[in-house]
């Protein structure tokens, strides 16, 4: 009977180390599933947060690029309205030099036909006509151009400190521009029986031929 009690005493207290134990392995599972949620929760959270900062991060860069650009268009027009606004300046100020020349030829075209039409010592008359020819410089002599015109005319045309001197293109040139064999064109009056011209057109220079 004893020895009953003690076998009975054994078996219960091995069911209550048994069931301590299995106690004990419910709880480190809840432990360890609890564990898992919580790094699942921390990672999503990290996660999250990443994206935001990920999100942020490109929105600030888009907006410093946007913000780039702009500032790089408006110096494109600012560079392109300066440059349109020399342009213009330059232009206008082609235009008044052009304005100027040419004020400058007419006002010396009055001058000469004055001189040349009252004279200064007398050659002219008033109503004298001018008259205009064609052809080829054949020889130069001091101030005089000897001519050959179109009708095969020898015509020694006079020059003087009031003949305009001019290229093709109305700039002026020297005397010593005027070539034998140069194409001219030139207007003259009579004084007397001398041709003096009023302008002297070089139409086109002596061509230099190759060696």
């Amino acid at each position: 009977m004893r020895k009953l009690m003690i076998a009975v005493t054994a078996v219960a207290g091995l069911t209550m180390v048994a069931g301590c134990k299995k106690d004990d392995v419910q709880e480190q599972r809840e432990d360890v599933a609890e564990a898992r949620q919580e790094a699942a929760q921390e990672t999503a959270e990290a996660r999250q947060d990443e994206g935001q900062e990920l999100a942020a991060a490109r929105q600030d860069a888009n907006e410093e690029i946007g913000a780039a650009q702009r500032d790089s268009n408006e110096d494109i027009a600012e560079a392109r309205q300066d440059a349109n606004e020399k342009i213009a300046a330059a232009n206008e100020d082609v235009r008044d030099e052009e304005k100027d020349l040419a004020e400058a030829q007419a006002n010396r075209n009055e001058d000469l036909n004055e001189d040349l039409a009252t004279g200064g010592s007398g050659m002219v008359g008033a109503t004298a006509a001018a008259t205009t020819i064609n052809g080829r410089v054949l020889s130069k002599s001091g101030d005089t151009l000897t001519v050959v015109d179109s009708n095969n005319r020898e015509l020694k045309i006079k020059t003087n400190d009031k003949t305009a001197l001019l290229d093709n293109g109305s700039r002026a040139v020297k005397m010593d521009d005027i070539k034998e064999g140069s194409q001219v064109r030139a207007s003259y009056v009579m004084d007397g029986k001398d041709m003096v011209a009023r302008d002297v057109t070089l139409v086109a220079a002596v061509k230099k031929l190759d060696k």
